[in-house]
């Protein structure tokens, strides 16, 4: 079976992973402090594991803050 891996608006393939634990692992190498804090999510497209920005999936916890009621 050929999955097409998702890919970003550029065009170029998005990093992929079979495991939560290997996107993870990934995250956490020096060698990658581009997706330092990023979230590992399944993504429901392609079936395999990336790494977003919590902001990129959850936007509207950006302005949460704003909307909020203080009692």
């Amino acid at each position: 079976m050929i999955t097409d891996h998702c890919k970003r608006t550029i065009g170029t393939e998005r990093a992929w992973f079979r495991t939560r634990e290997e996107a993870e692992a990934f995250a956490q190498l020096p060698a990658n402090p581009a997706y330092r804090g990023d979230i590992a999510h399944l993504c429901a497209k392609c079936g395999f594991w990336h790494l977003s920005k919590i902001s990129w999936l959850f936007p509207e916890w950006e302005t949460l803050h704003e909307n909020s009621v203080v009692n």
